[in-house]
């Protein structure tokens, strides 16, 4: 049988409503994004430079699927891939792949070249990080525990929450430093290695005597996962940490996550309080800020699924392997 051809549209006024169509060959009425089922908030995200999205047709101008990228972290210039979706019909052809790998091709996102697209891959199978991987994209965090497995429609999780491994690709050179704590050098290096060059600074400083915490939120209520993105240190930082722990417990946080710009020169410090507080690495989240990330975790009130995490290549293996043992180990100075 011949390969099925498609033609791929940016979203407009004109196409949108088949947008919903997509959604509903899997999800009904129950996709957790709520702008996919209504074509004039669809459009404003779009128009507001937040959101770029594109439907595949088929040969008879039938919508056989959907894929979108979407600003969601603090520095601007950075995209989420996501929202890939095929309608049943079309998912043993190619068009995944094609759908995969849309936005990669120059000049389809708006806008000058950004600093990098990262995609947050389930971690139940092997599907979304093989192709991401294929694709070029490289693994340098893994967020545990950080979806609710009752979410899903296809591919059933068989663990109650799910994994997700951040894959990057970058695209433009870092223009900040990153100063590199010392309990994490190796593993940093490592996971940074496969990216453009960067100058690494120590992170030696001590926590400053003066000025305020500063932090942007995402919460999701539905998950149960609390993203805290923290752009700088004040000397309010061992009490910020305390509010944290206990606003995520009033919450009933599950997946709690801390993602430290490594533009902060008292990084070792910072961290080795976190660490106190139960905190462990999580990876780096290239270019989140500008500056990159790093990414400190806590599992709430539950033990991590972490049998239950599917990974595909060597280096997504070793990362968990890391996350093992800095979990497992005392909250003494040492490094992973």
């Amino acid at each position: 049988m011949a390969e099925q051809s498609y033609h791929i549209e940016p979203v407009t006024s004109a196409n949108a409503a088949a947008v919903a169509v997509v959604f509903r060959s899997i999800y009904g009425d129950d996709f957790p994004v709520p702008y996919v089922y209504d074509v004039g908030q669809l459009l404003r995200e779009i128009d507001s430079g937040r959101l770029a999205a594109s439907l595949a047709f088929d040969r008879d101008d039938a919508p056989a699927g959907y894929v979108a990228a979407f600003k969601c972290a603090p520095n601007p210039r950075l995209w989420e891939g996501g929202n890939l979706v095929v309608v049943p019909a079309h998912g043993q052809g190619n068009l995944a792949w094609l759908l995969l790998r849309h936005y990669l091709q120059p000049g389809r996102l708006p806008g000058p070249v950004g600093d990098g697209i990262f995609c947050e891959s389930v971690c139940h199978h092997y599907f979304t990080q093989l192709g991401c991987s294929k694709a070029g994209f490289f693994d340098c965090a893994l967020g545990l525990d950080q979806l609710d497995a009752a979410s899903f429609r296809e591919h059933r999780p068989q663990s109650s929450r799910v994994a997700c491994l951040l894959q990057f690709v970058e695209q433009r050179d870092p223009d900040q430093p990153f100063h590199l704590p010392a309990r994490y050098a190796e593993t940093l290096r490592a996971l940074l290695a496969p990216l453009r060059p960067r100058s690494f600074l120590p992170a030696t400083a001590p926590l400053p005597d003066s000025g305020a915490t500063v932090q942007q939120d995402n919460y999701y209520a539905s998950a149960a996962t609390w993203r805290i993105s923290v752009s700088a240190i004040g000397a309010d930082w061992p009490a910020q940490l305390a509010k944290v722990l206990d606003r995520a417990r009033q919450r009933q946080v599950i997946s709690l996550q801390l993602i430290m710009s490594a533009a902060l020169p008292c990084l070792d410090a910072a961290i080795e309080e976190m660490r106190q507080q139960g905190f462990f690495f999580g990876g780096v989240f290239p270019r989140w800020f500008g500056a990159d990330g790093i990414l400190l975790q806590q599992v709430l009130g539950r033990e991590p699924d972490l049998d239950e995490i599917k990974l595909y290549t060597t280096t997504a293996k070793d990362l968990l392997c890391r996350l093992r043992d800095d979990r497992d180990r005392p909250a003494a100075p040492g490094q992973a």
